[in-house]
């Protein structure tokens, strides 16, 4: 059973720059830190209310980390899900014929870790973890900045919204979710552990915001496409963040990748 996200990994290209933004601006705290070199990075954990920022800087030219920040830049790039056995967990995945990146569970920052192939995942590199015994889970970690703050949802960009959570319902066992709405998208969303992940697909008559998703889908294609950040008070977290927060949206606040090493936030007001 996947019974919570316990991460999501970010590519920068340097951890400290990583680690000034989440850790010195937004005040999350560092649990653990290492160079991991059988997969060519340095990597940092960072608790976030129900899950954790895992912020990876390649150090191996040749491995998979550094190849994506090549081709892609800085950003989103992978969901991990814990389970209490990996081992059955990728049993299960290949029993079902998931194209898999790991034949068998590895050490990895997280635990013991393996990852699916993103084509059979509708384009969402997927990892499962179980993290060591003595190693605490982290409900609710405070932020030393911003009250409130805890990741909410995961945004992923699809082709077929419903047909992707059908997958990850029916064949992950993730359970469904009220997936909201936004402007010019087909949205379904699954949940495990108090966080979403929302697929989002361009409605056809959706407009300009349609057409723009569209866009993304046909440079980029389906993948993770941006985070949703809980926070008690939008004015306070538009204070804490200083010149790095935009006027508030709608009663959120959307702030440029650009600024947050090329991963799309948006802070809003907690559920």
């Amino acid at each position: 059973m996947l019974r919570r996200v316990h991460h999501v990994g970010l590519v920068v290209r340097q951890l400290e720059a990583g680690l000034a933004f989440w850790q010195d601006l937004l005040g999350l705290r560092v649990s653990k830190q290492a160079t991991v070199r059988d997969q060519g990075v340095r990597a940092a954990l960072l608790p976030i209310g129900r899950s954790e920022i895992e912020l990876l800087e390649p150090i191996d030219s040749s491995g998979g980390v550094a190849k994506f920040l090549a081709k892609r830049g800085e950003g989103l790039h992978h969901v991990c899900f814990e389970t209490a056995d990996v081992d059955a967990e990728l049993a299960a995945a290949r029993a079902q014929a998931f194209p898999l990146i790991d034949e068998k569970p590895r050490a990895g920052l997280a635990g013991m870790i393996c990852f699916l192939h993103p084509k059979g995942t509708r384009g969402v590199l997927v990892e499962f973890a179980t993290p060591p015994p003595d190693d605490a889970a982290h409900p609710h970690a405070a932020s030393t900045r911003i009250p409130g703050l805890a990741l909410d949802e995961i945004v992923a960009r699809s082709r077929d919204a419903g047909g992707a959570a059908t997958l990850f319902t029916e064949r992950l066992g993730l359970g469904r979710a009220p997936a909201g709405t936004a402007a010019g998208l087909v949205r379904a969303a699954v949940q495990t552990g108090g966080v979403r992940l929302v697929f989002a697909s361009p409605d056809p008559g959706g407009g300009a915001e349609a057409a723009a998703w569209a866009a993304a889908l046909d440079e980029q294609g389906e993948g993770l496409a941006g985070l949703v950040l809980g926070v008690d008070d939008v004015a306070a977290a538009s204070a804490a963040l200083g010149t790095q927060a935009p006027a508030p949206d709608g009663g959120m606040l959307r702030l440029d990748p650009a600024n947050c090493h090329g991963v799309p936030l948006t802070l809003r007001s907690a559920p």
